[in-house]
């Protein structure tokens, strides 16, 4: 029987996220989609306009398009009386010439009549028959808006690389702009490992647990930007691990979950190590000292820890930041609050360690248990980063809490 290995070298946090971010491509690949699925997605080309939007002079609110010189001496008590010679309401168009005296209803975003160069606001007027009488002056273009005041002709609107957001999915609409050209997602295959794992709606053995991280990770991949594929669960054996990571190698970035400790047991580290490339397997952080990062057939490949707190952690603080590059969305800048520690709590792990922390009324209260229980993660709003040189941290004492997304 084949003994327990240990890690050969602990990196630190930063190096490991430096390494990551060396071995991330890009997405490249570009699809054209309608622009109702567009909401959140990258785009892959500029946008600019070829027309004016408003593409007319239109009404600002809702009353009377007149001539501004008719109304210069109007007044509540010496209103300006013009004939009405028509209404117009949005999305029609008013065929006549608006002359001196004279005016026409309008409704807000109608467009403004020929002839007439303002809008005085219904509030200040009176209909008597078939007359309108004026009682406040209006100036030119008073309660109007120019052609092209929104947008005009030849505007890059957005440009190549903006994520489109609801206003810019607005935005194409107003242009015209029924398909999108957007970077496609990365495409993320999520496995878990272990023969003690069973799939959800299976009844259990003593020895055996439900996957829960397939469903972490496949969350964490949705929520920045990528497509999961959840693939399952793989046995302990070397030939389905081959399988798995071979069938990963077909995707953007595979993701697994167990296997990548120093057990009799663990095999994908060597196997990982026998197709491709380790860059790392081992991290001077707890939770999750053993993650595996490497490359095999160009493919990024994460081996997380088993453990459901280690695991989703890790995914957090490093999988999070990978995924986000190769979708081209910018680095997620997490809430970051100062709190006092409800009680004194005693670090002995010699590495980096997050502390899962609740936050009630400033005070932080470990939430943290074991990493095997993904109430740890549950029950918290944030984490602590405790150095590998801090040893305690007193009751009371300020500590900085970054906050889940």
């Amino acid at each position: 029987m084949t003994g327990m290995k240990p890690f050969k070298t602990l990196l630190s946090r930063m190096e490991a996220l430096e390494m990551i971010e060396r071995n991330i491509a890009r997405i490249g690949r570009i699809e054209e989609i309608p622009i109702e699925s567009a909401g959140a997605r990258i785009l892959a080309e500029n946008v600019v306009a070829d027309f004016f939007v408003p593409p007319f002079k239109r009404s600002a609110m809702d009353g009377y398009a007149v001539r501004a010189e008719d109304t210069y001496s109007a007044s509540s008590l010496t209103p300006s009386r013009l004939k009405l010679i028509g209404v117009q309401h949005a999305g029609e168009l008013f065929e006549g010439i608006v002359k001196k005296g004279e005016c026409v209803q309008v409704a807000t975003g109608s467009p403004v009549p020929e002839g007439s160069d303002a809008v005085v606001m219904v509030e200040f007027t009176k209909l008597e028959g078939d007359y309108v009488e004026i009682e406040k002056p209006a100036y030119p273009s008073a309660n109007t808006t120019p052609i092209g005041e929104d947008i005009k002709k030849g505007d890059t609107v957005i440009e190549l690389g903006e994520i489109l957001t609801p206003a810019k999915v607005g935005a194409l609409a107003a242009l015209n702009w029924e398909t999108i050209r957007v970077y496609e997602k990365p495409r993320v295959a999520v496995f878990s490992t272990g023969s003690e794992i069973k799939p959800l709606g299976t009844e259990l053995l003593p020895s055996q647990i439900y996957d829960m991280n397939s469903y972490t990770l496949t969350s964490i991949a949705s929520s920045n930007g990528c497509e999961p594929v959840l693939k399952g669960i793989v046995p302990d054996d070397k030939e389905s691990i081959r399988s798995s990571i071979i069938d990963a190698a077909s995707h953007d970035i595979g993701v697994f979950s167990g296997g990548s400790s120093v057990g009799v047991r663990d095999l994908f580290g060597e196997i990982v190590e026998e197709m491709g490339e380790v860059l790392f397997h081992g991290l001077q952080v707890k939770p999750g000292k053993p993650t595996l990062f490497g490359i095999v057939q160009g493919t990024p490949i994460f081996g997380m820890p088993g453990y459901p707190t280690s695991c989703l952690s890790n995914a957090y603080i490093f999988l999070t930041p990978a995924l986000r590059m190769m979708a081209r969305l910018p680095p997620e800048h997490s809430r970051r609050l100062v709190a006092r520690m409800s009680t004194r709590f005693v670090s002995s792990s010699g590495r980096e360690q997050f502390l899962t922390v609740k936050v009630r009324d400033g005070i932080a209260f470990p939430a943290f248990k074991k990493s095997g229980t993904i109430t740890s993660m549950v029950y918290a709003d944030g984490y602590i980063i405790l150095p590998v040189n801090l040893d305690v941290i007193e009751k009371g004492a300020e500590v900085e809490v970054t906050l889940f997304n």
